[in-house]
């Protein structure tokens, strides 16, 4: 993504870049849409809801490992809702990049997720390609990666160090970002 052409504000010096620019900010607003209805359809376990913000051929992807179309989708999610007692999926930021009927994005967010009796919190982001059919925007692909994943009550003690995914019944591991990024430090003591 440019982050300095998505911090920019276009020129609008006649009709047509007004109305190119209205359109740009109706799609992003509708794809915003799309987020933010995926996270509470997630939340009230509505599969119904949530398999079609995917394209028929759409993919989720979840610790490398994709999951692709609306029937793996589904049986995907069916059993991911089965996990949780009750979730809370909650967007903090959310950044666009259209090119056409296809689009690019990075959202930001935490999640409270009652887990194998654990009350967990989760701040993670989504790496998203986004595409536009029928005038509807959906997710083509959608990457989940965690910063954390600790029961609440070790936030304070685990946000310090790499094994900060700390799920009930597994061993610590490392937290997807941002160590896996190319700006993070190669070695980081604690």
């Amino acid at each position: 993504m440019d982050y300095l052409a998505a911090t920019s504000v276009a020129e609008l010096t006649s009709a047509d870049d007004l109305a190119a620019t209205v359109a740009e900010l109706c799609d992003k607003e509708a794809i915003r849409n799309l987020v933010a209805l995926y996270s509470i359809a997630r939340d009230d376990d509505d599969i119904d809801r949530l398999t079609p913000f995917f394209a028929e051929d759409g993919i989720f992807e979840i610790g490398g490992s994709p999951v692709q179309g609306h029937a793996d989708l589904r049986a995907f999610y069916l059993a991911n809702m089965h996990k949780y007692r009750t979730s809370n999926h909650v967007t903090h930021t959310h950044v666009i990049e259209l090119a056409g009927d296809s689009a690019t994005g990075v959202v930001t967010g935490h999640a409270e997720l009652a887990y194998a009796g654990t009350l967990m919190v989760a701040g993670y982001r989504y790496y998203d390609d986004y595409v536009r059919q029928d005038r509807r925007w959906m997710f083509a692909h959608r990457r989940l990666r965690f910063m954390y994943a600790v029961p609440a009550d070790q936030l304070a003690t685990s946000f310090v160090d790499h094994l900060r995914m700390r799920w009930p019944d597994e061993e610590p591991a490392s937290a997807d970002i941002p160590e896996s990024l190319d700006t993070f430090p190669i070695a980081v003591d604690s």
